[in-house]
C-alpha cells in the first residue's frame, strides 16, 4: 500500500473519531444546559469536566488530521 493510501485511510479514520467526539460534546452540552439545576453537583461538575475534555481531544484530533491532510498534498505535488 502506498504512503498516500495510508495517509488517506487514517484521515478517514480521524475524521470518524473527529464526529463522534463533537457530537457526544454536544450531547453534554445539551445534557448539562437542561439538568444543571436538577441534578447532584457532582454530575453537573463530572458532565462541564467531561466537556473540556472533548472539546481538547476535539482540537487535538483536528490537528492530527490536518497535519495528514497536508502530508498528503506534499505527496501529491
Amino acid at each position: 500500500m502506498s504512503k498516500l493510501d495510508e495517509l488517506k485511510g487514517e484521515v478517514d479514520w480521524l475524521g470518524r473519531w473527529l464526529n463522534v467526539s463533537i457530537i457526544t460534546d454536544f450531547a453534554l452540552i445539551g445534557w448539562t444546559a437542561l439538568n444543571y439545576d436538577t441534578q447532584k453537583d457532582i454530575l453537573v461538575y463530572s458532565a462541564i469536566g467531561a466537556i473540556f475534555g472533548l472539546s481538547i481531544a476535539v482540537l487535538m484530533i483536528n490537528k492530527s488530521a490536518m497535519k495528514k491532510i497536508r502530508a498528503m498534498k506534499e505527496i501529491k505535488k
